[in-house]
């Protein structure tokens, strides 16, 4: 089993928090999902997809001397910027060409520049024992027997209170929290209900200020907000329209046209046309990226604010 790649268990997900007794809950860390296979000599590490990783986080070889004997932990790797994850961050260590010497160097060259943090949350196998079969409480209680916590290495604090840390990731802004019930097995290579993610999404308002055109229709609106007394470009929202909302937008943005973008930090291209940001909506999505797009925006509607009102919040 040990240095074996395989598919990790994966949450459902779900919008409400769970209650009860039969729970425990866990901060969702926005990184990239990583097994560690420890051995005595040496340390594996895959990613989700089955693709090594070792040689791009060298700092995990530190596993072999804090873990007690041989172990298969499951965890997040994840980059920090102000105290909290950062995802395009943790992308920049793992997109990175790993291979031969010069690839050794850029490995080096990025681990002083974008440190990550290895955020344990699972063990399935201890010393030749398969743990998959054993109760979450009881692969608790052996992670926190068998690893030493360093300042890269840290192990996932449970909670009882689901909701209270829920409301505290909430307002920080933080992507979510998964529940997962304490007497649940190990369910390698899928998705399974014993595990839950809630997800915290956040709304803003924003102005229209474009849109793209696929099959000679308007598909997705490109939308901007005023941050720091720019109005900047926030990215393009493609989801939560329906065909109704198209017909009666469409003759609004055939309109109100215009050459250039209103947004700073819009680059032109063919592809998109621009308009007077004089329409808001308010969007839901997930975060925001390092350049202040937003991730996995969703249209909720239109509304009559003005297009002063879009500051980012």
């Amino acid at each position: 089993m040990l240095y074996l790649p395989f598919k990790p268990m994966e949450p459902v997900s779900q919008s409400i928090v769970p209650e009860g007794a039969g729970y425990i809950h866990q901060v969702k860390w926005d990184g990239v999902r990583m097994i560690a296979h420890v051995g005595r000599e040496s340390v594996k590490l895959h990613n989700r997809k089955l693709r090594e990783r070792t040689e791009h986080y060298p700092e995990m070889s530190r596993l072999k001397d804090i873990v007690k004997g041989e172990a298969i932990l499951d965890g997040e790797m994840v980059t920090l910027k102000n105290g909290k994850p950062n995802f395009p961050l943790i992308l920049e260590r793992d997109l990175l060409s790993a291979a031969g010497s010069s690839g050794a160097k850029r490995v080096k060259a990025a681990a002083a520049k974008v440190p990550v943090f290895y955020m344990i949350f699972d063990i399935v196998y201890h010393n030749g024992e398969n743990l998959t079969t054993r109760p979450l409480r009881e692969r608790q209680e052996r992670l926190h027997e068998i690893v030493r916590e360093d300042s890269v290495v840290q192990l996932v604090e449970s909670f009882t209170d689901g909701a209270a840390l829920f409301a505290v990731i909430k307002g920080e802004k933080m992507e979510g929290i998964v529940s997962k019930e304490i007497d649940a097995r190990y369910f390698s290579g899928r998705k399974n209900p014993a595990w839950l993610k809630i997800k915290v999404r956040q709304r803003q308002l924003v102005m229209i200020g474009g849109y793209t055109i696929k099959h000679g229709q308007p598909n997705a609106l490109l939308v901007g907000v005023y941050h720091q007394g720019k109005l900047l470009y926030a990215g393009r929202v493609a989801t939560g329209m329906s065909n109704r909302d198209w017909s009666q937008i469409t003759p609004f943005l055939l309109s109100t046209q215009r050459a250039t973008p209103p947004f700073t930090g819009a680059s032109p291209s063919k592809e998109k046309y621009w308009v007077d940001p004089t329409l808001v909506a308010l969007i839901e999505f997930q975060e925001l990226t390092e350049d202040l797009r937003m991730r996995q925006p969703v249209i909720k509607g239109f509304t009559r604010d003005k297009p002063e009102d879009c500051v980012l919040e």
